[in-house]
């Protein structure tokens, strides 16, 4: 169909709560074997359709879905861009980020396709993402380009380009559009629909009791209603529930069950559940289905993490790219990225996150700050340096064995019948490698960007506070030895280093260079300085 100039405008938005009565959507349904009509709406009359809709449109729109800012190592959250606040708080001025998000994962679960009009101001800046209706959407190919046609509440249509809207499929193979999953399921949806048809007529119109009274003889009009009547007064009801029945004149009582081939629909819709569960990769139990065996692992917490990993990252992972790919410019992509927040499924748990908090902070992966910020707990002072455990180091930090002390030479320490050079040696290491990694990223954050001042200011407080606190955490042990002697080394070694490296910084010497210089000899050099090894008379 050819583009009219009238049909392309970005004078309205239309959006889901501007339907206006009347409106007939176009038929997403079709008949099945079962019989019945499903569209998306009938389909979410199902229970389980229902159940499962909900499920994942809120586990995806309850999880953040942050803009984060690349950085040279890691990334930081960008507070500033105009796509975190649209992503993450508010979309349009009708809808919260839940809410829009919400819409985003049930057009996809019912129509295969999400579709948003975007709405930029007149600085070219994407302020406003509107959802429009999947099932009013038309997508087609003219002159190799895709467009969109989208029929509006009053029956009139309008084209967009494909950079005026952000078009988030589900899995298809044309690569225009996505499958609907209510389509392609349609018969299992539509089994569960009729035998729940079956039920209801089969309660509402059958009218079987559920028991009959015998009389070996033929009752007078005026006997049986006067039976009839009299056993209701004492036997109807649910305060009557239970009581003694006296039967006279050789009255019997005889059940009326249901047949096998009227009970197998409780069966039918049993089983149904697992396919919608199935159809949608839900476990079971979600979905109340947990008297059968499941492949989705022995426990609901494996099953749970199934769930998280099979099911829904790959939504979110579907999601994220489309929104990095179609909603950052081409020149912001290399900045900005945008991702879910996937560790807020953790906070279901605190005994989990406790624990994922403890090994993280031990083995040096976040600090104890960090780990409060996302308990969403204030920081405190003194929580913002990493720990690690005394014995741990990188796998080349020494390919070569320990070297001993020397038999010539006698240490401050030999009077106590204690050798500590190889933890000396090793605390020396630690102290020389993370030197040396402070001093890189200190220059990759401030030489970088050509800002001397903070790296002078930030080199003066290394050498005289954290520096010199590392050093003293990582001796700690030995101090005990010959506190004094140690105390002076360190700070010998804090002055005369940290001139080093200043002087060259400031005659324009490469630090990597120089640190790399580091990695064989100083630690050598600071473990015979706190040592205090002296030459013996043999080798003067």
């Amino acid at each position: 169909m050819p583009l009219k100039p009238s049909m392309i405008s970005r004078s309205s938005t239309f959006h889901v709560s501007q339907e206006p009565p009347g409106w007939v959507v176009r038929d997403y349904g079709e008949d099945t074997y079962a019989g019945e009509d499903v569209t998306v709406e009938g389909a979410l009359q199902v229970t389980a359709v229902l159940a499962a809709f909900t499920i994942l449109m809120e586990d995806t729109s309850s999880l953040p879905l942050i803009t984060y800012r690349r950085l040279a190592r890691g990334k930081e959250r960008a507070y500033e861009s105009p796509y975190y606040r649209l992503l993450h708080d508010e979309p349009n001025p009708e809808h919260t980020s839940l809410v829009y998000r919400e819409f985003v994962m049930g057009h996809m679960l019912g129509w295969g396709n999400h579709y948003s009009q975007k709405i930029w101001d007149r600085k070219g800046i994407l302020r406003e993402l509107w959802p429009l209706r999947p099932d009013r959407m038309e997508v087609f190919r003219e002159n190799g380009l895709r467009k969109y046609l989208y029929t509006e509440a009053t029956g009139s249509q309008r084209a967009f380009r494909s950079e005026e809207i952000w078009h988030v499929p589900a899995f298809g193979f044309d690569g225009l559009m996505g499958y609907s999953r209510i389509t392609l399921a349609r018969n299992a949806i539509g089994l569960s629909m009729a035998a729940e048809k079956y039920g209801s007529k089969f309660f509402a119109n059958d009218a079987r009791p559920g028991f009959v009274l015998k009389s070996p003889n033929a009752l007078s009009d005026t006997a049986y209603q006067r039976l009839s009547e009299s056993w209701d007064i004492i036997h109807q009801g649910s305060d009557n529930a239970h009581k003694k029945a006296i039967l006279e004149e050789g009255l019997d009582i005889g059940t009326i069950g249901i047949n096998p081939a009227d009970a197998q629909f409780l069966e039918t819709r049993k089983h149904q559940v697992d396919e919608i569960a199935r159809m949608m990769r839900i476990p079971p139990h979600m979905l109340g289905s947990v008297d059968r065996s499941t492949s989705w692992g022995s426990g609901i917490e494996q099953q749970e993490l199934g769930y998280l990993s099979h099911t829904l990252r790959p939504w979110l992972k579907r999601i994220e790219q489309q929104a990095h790919k179609d909603l950052l410019l081409a020149e912001e992509q290399s900045t900005y990225f945008i991702e879910h927040l996937v560790e807020d499924f953790l906070r279901t748990d605190i005994a989990a996150r406790m624990t994922a908090y403890v090994q993280a902070i031990t083995n040096g992966i976040m600090t104890r700050n960090e780990a409060r910020e996302r308990e969403n707990l204030n920081p405190m002072d003194g929580l913002d340096r990493m720990l690690i455990p005394l014995n741990m180091t990188t796998v080349d930090a020494n390919p070569n064995p320990t070297p001993g002390p020397s038999p010539n030479r006698k240490s401050r320490f030999g009077e106590r019948g204690v050798d500590p050079r190889p933890f000396v040696l090793d605390a020396c290491r630690r102290i020389v490698r993370r030197e040396a990694k402070e001093l890189m990223d200190a220059s990759k954050r401030w030489l970088d960007k050509d800002k001397p001042e903070k790296f002078q200011a930030w080199l003066e407080q290394f050498y005289k506070r954290d520096h010199l606190e590392f050093i003293q955490r990582a001796l700690e042990p030995l101090a005990e030895f010959n506190p004094i002697h140690i105390q002076n080394v360190v700070s010998d070694y804090l002055e005369i280093h940290g001139a080093k490296v200043f002087r060259a910084y400031a005659d324009g010497d490469e630090l990597e260079t120089l640190t790399a210089a580091w990695q064989e000899s100083l630690p050598l050099e600071l473990t015979d300085a706190l040592l205090g090894e002296e030459l013996t008379d043999d080798e003067t």
